[in-house]
């Protein structure tokens, strides 16, 4: 396998959410020969995942229909094709994302029946107010606008960092060009990008890398987008580690739910628009837990 194409397959990986120890051991049994299965043991000195991991991660892979595996003693374990691992990987979190859909609307409903017994300015609203989803550039660009030119005080982003990311700023970025308009209106915007990485510790070289990656971004999107990094109200730091959802918070209220786009991670591939404001309060201290323990600025 060439470079070029290990370096593509490791980014749709990571932007498929798989995590750094199950795309390690992803590879190390891509790379091995068809006819060879390999123990969780070999696979674990391959890919350098601990041991006390490698049967976990190797159950995630398995669960995902990525690799096969031989109920053997030891057990040992093989990839399926590439093209069909990659198939079934999509499948699999589509089928995700679809779960997390209905379960969150579900919640919405409930919700949206104890608002019926309490208060009569919410019966009079359509229940599309409580849930509602988007696919394609065009319906997100449009769900944003709406909401930045609704917004009155607060709006918490999650944003993610990789190679592809400065390809999303210009200087006619949509986005930013309402942030600016917020915060005009005194509205405090808190960025908080992830770069997606598990919890081992960075060697030195990758920390300085990533703070070197994010001070570039954000010194783009300062100067691109004709901000002031002096205002007091505008804030953007990072942490290392990956999110499991990445959601942005409105006013204490709106939630919007995003999902990334596997074949080019740069991009929202969907987002859901969820009204709760229990849940968005839950949303914002584990937000702003982030932001205050583990974030760099």
């Amino acid at each position: 396998m060439s470079d070029n194409i290990l370096d593509d397959l490791i980014e749709f990986l990571q932007a498929a959410s798989l995590s750094t120890y199950a795309i390690n051991a992803f590879l190390a049994v891509v790379q091995s020969s068809q006819i060879n299965w390999l123990t969780a043991r070999e696979i674990s000195t391959k890919s350098h995942v601990p041991s006390g991991r490698i049967y976990e991660v190797l159950d995630d892979l398995r669960s995902k229909g990525m690799i096969e595996v031989i109920e053997s003693r030891p057990k040992k374990y093989q990839s399926v094709t590439l093209n069909k691992a990659l198939d079934n990987l999509m499948t699999h979190q589509t089928n995700e994302y679809k779960k997390k859909s209905s379960f969150l609307y579900q919640q919405a409903k409930i919700i949206e029946t104890k608002l019926y017994d309490t208060n009569v300015f919410i019966k009079k609203e359509p229940s599309k107010i409580f849930w509602s989803s988007v696919f394609g550039t065009q319906p997100i660009f449009s769900l944003y606008k709406k909401y930045l030119n609704e917004l009155q005080s607060e709006l918490l982003l999650i944003g993610f960092i990789n190679e592809n990311t400065e390809k999303i700023y210009s200087d006619d970025n949509f986005f930013f060009e309402g942030i600016r308009k917020v915060l005009k209106r005194g509205v405090c915007v808190k960025v908080l990008f992830t770069f997606g990485f598990d919890d081992r510790p960075l060697s030195d070289d990758q920390e300085n890398t990533n703070k070197a990656l994010f001070n570039k971004i954000k010194e783009k999107i300062f100067k691109l987008n004709n901000l002031n990094p002096k205002i007091h109200h505008f804030e953007m730091k990072f942490i290392y580690k990956k999110i499991p959802t990445h959601y942005d918070i409105f006013d204490k209220r709106r939630i919007i739910f995003k999902l990334q786009n596997p074949i080019k991670p740069w991009q929202i591939f969907a987002c859901m628009d969820v009204v709760d404001p229990t849940l968005s309060e839950e949303l914002r201290e584990k937000f702003n837990n982030m932001w205050t323990f583990e974030a760099i600025g």
